[in-house]
């Protein structure tokens, strides 16, 4: 085997061993919390009044008044950092006052324009596994009142796998990768010629 190609080959797995191993800062199992309030429809707020964060104690009712609501309200909240389906429960949210009755549906969306359904869940079971119902990244969550007679107390809408995020150890290896790739080529036609 020639030097130059030999040379390629080891550029070439070290480029894929950092790839595999160092690629993704994914976290499981550590809750990741809405870090942004993005709109609100038919909600009423009590405490605090805020959805965003670890709980507080405060929150929004999922309906323009205090159970039964005459109009079932919906709110949506945004991470920043996005999400994905990973393994097991992906999402899930904290209820004040923890019923069987009060229940959400949940919907998921890349841009805040097109949502898809994932599934629904009440204040006790209150975790979901989106089990591929979305692909790819999301960063917003629509929590919609599935109640005319209850409406969910939320305090806090969370997540546990983050989306991944190139690590810098990792694009430095793959520039470097590049960079030897590309003057062994040089190096190659510079010969050649």
């Amino acid at each position: 085997m020639s030097a130059p190609r030999q040379m390629r080959q080891i550029v070439t797995s070290a480029l894929l061993a950092g790839l595999c191993l160092g690629s993704a800062s994914a976290q499981a199992a550590v809750p990741i919390y809405a870090d942004s309030f993005v709109s609100a429809l038919n909600t009423t707020s009590f405490n605090s009044g805020i959805v965003v964060g670890a709980p507080d104690g405060g929150g929004q009712f999922l309906g323009d008044k205090f159970d039964p609501p005459t109009l079932q309200g919906s709110l949506v909240v945004k991470f920043s950092n996005g999400l994905i389906d990973g393994v097991g429960n992906d999402l899930f949210v904290v209820d004040v006052f923890n019923t069987a009755t009060e229940v959400v549906n949940l919907s998921v969306s890349a841009d805040n324009i097109n949502y898809t359904f994932v599934g629904q869940i009440n204040s006790v079971a209150n975790q979901l596994d989106i089990a591929g119902a979305f692909t790819g990244a999301f960063y917003y969550v629509k929590v919609s009142n599935a109640s005319t007679s209850f409406s969910m107390d939320v305090d806090a809408v969370g997540g546990y796998t983050a989306a991944p995020v190139p690590e810098p150890g990792t694009v430095a290896l793959l520039v470097t990768g590049l960079a030897v790739m590309g003057l062994a080529r040089h190096r190659r036609t510079k010969r050649g010629a």
